[in-house]
């Protein structure tokens, strides 16, 4: 080093002893790390762990929210849903009995509402095979649907044309069908004006959907819609619907559910203080009960991650503690020399939480690139959140300070005299 570059470090040590005496406390922690590889590498060891897990299973979680919200999305954007029990609410035997979907006078009257824009009511009826020709299917699903259904959930034709209300009115025997039903019964032929038949009644294909792939778990080109009485209903059903509702603006979706709402309690004669006997909700309530789920997960990364945190800890204080006597005569002479305690105090607090601030990078690094691999080799989505890999830093920055408490204080207790005298 040169002279002007000696005097230059002297001066900034003496306006900044405090930054200095760091910044060398810094440099000692990580010459112990290369001069020990194998012990520091075993030390720090469940700090990595631990941090791995915080960073990997936050990104993990983060995608499968963000996939989880992108996919509810899809279903159409601000949409209300009436149905008789909103998702994850829990009820009583009896009165889960009392819940009951809406009657055709319960539709129309949401159908006249003000903040309605469009509307599709929905029945499920009995549907077990469907054929065409040779080819049959029994792994499906059928929905009986009134001519909005394509607006609501911006279902979109790609052939042919979607069920209509002149359908619904005079019970067309016709059908809309998914991609995955195009598949499986008419392979390399144009379904359109074919005929199929489910449960043995003979509809006409009026119409095929564009590919849309799984959303909630749920296949939605494996499907046929039918309108609105063309089919038995299930029990449940007979004679009732549920209704999904999208509203004039995006902004008014609040007031849509309680217009929603009223109408229906009006229409059920409802007392002023008679609970609901139905449910009302928007797929922000979908998305809320999903970060519920996913929020237990959380949980048990922290506590896993804390049992490798934990371990991390003690092994940095273990090795705090060897380093203290190992460096006996070293305290001494930096007490003879003029250092007070607070100075031999955080120097050996700084070279702890370096100690673990170098695990906690290691881990993130891995954690992160768990997370990628994650992502691009399973159908998991993984992001990785800015949030919890600045947490995780910290929280590996914290373990090295209150694990290296004891051995700190342990080495600005001792006596100088005695320390020098140290073999």
């Amino acid at each position: 080093m040169s002279e002007a570059l000696r005097q230059r470090a002297a001066g900034f040590a003496t306006r900044y002893p405090m930054l200095m005496g760091t910044w060398e406390a810094m440099g000692i922690g990580l010459s112990a790390i290369r001069a020990y590889k194998l012990r520091a590498g075993l030390t720090v060891l469940g700090v990595v762990m631990g941090i791995m897990t915080v960073t990997g299973m936050s990104a993990i979680v983060a995608g499968l929210n963000a996939s989880m919200a992108r996919q509810i999305e899809s279903l159409g954007s601000s949409v209300v849903l009436v149905r008789p029990q909103a998702p994850g609410e829990n009820l009583p035997a009896e009165e889960a009995r009392r819940r009951q979907a809406l009657t055709k006078n319960e539709v129309e009257a949401i159908r006249k509402l003000p903040l309605v824009a469009e509307m599709s009511a929905m029945e499920l009826p009995r549907a077990d095979l469907v054929k065409a020709g040779n080819q049959r299917l029994q792994s499906f699903s059928c929905f009986g649907v009134s001519d909005g259904y394509d607006t609501v959930h911006e279902i979109y034709v790609e052939r042919g044309r979607f069920i209509s209300q002149a359908d619904v009115n005079r019970r067309a025997q016709v059908v809309v069908i998914g991609q995955e039903i195009v598949d499986a019964l008419f392979p390399n032929v144009d379904p359109i004006d074919k005929e199929l038949s489910i449960d043995g009644r003979h509809f006409r294909v009026i119409g095929v959907t564009e590919r849309k792939g799984k959303i909630l778990f749920q296949n939605w080109d494996n499907f046929v819609l039918v309108p609105l009485g063309t089919l038995p209903s299930l029990p449940f059903f007979e004679g009732r619907y549920v209704v999904d509702v999208k509203p004039v603006s995006a902004a008014q979706i609040e007031n849509t559910v309680e217009q929603v709402r009223d109408a229906v309690r009006r229409q059920r004669r409802l007392g002023f203080r008679a609970k609901d006997t139905f449910a009302v909700f928007t797929q922000e309530t979908l998305i809320n009960l999903y970060r519920q789920i996913t929020g237990g997960i959380y949980v048990v990364m922290i506590a896993i991650s804390s049992i490798g945190l934990l371990v991390g800890g003690v092994g940095v204080m273990n090795i705090m503690l060897v380093s203290v006597t190992e460096r006996t005569r070293e305290i001494g002479v930096r007490k003879a020399l003029g250092a007070k305690r607070r100075d031999i105090r955080w120097q050996f607090l700084t070279e702890a939480m370096t100690l673990t601030a170098a695990g906690g990078v290691l881990g993130i690094l891995v954690g992160a690139g768990l997370a990628k691999l994650v992502d691009l080799l399973s159908p998991f989505p993984a992001v990785t959140q800015p949030f919890w890999v600045g947490f995780a830093f910290f929280t590996s920055l914290a373990v090295g300070l209150f694990f290296g408490l004891w051995p700190a204080e342990k080495a600005a207790r001792l006596d100088p005299i005695e320390a020098l005298r140290y073999e």
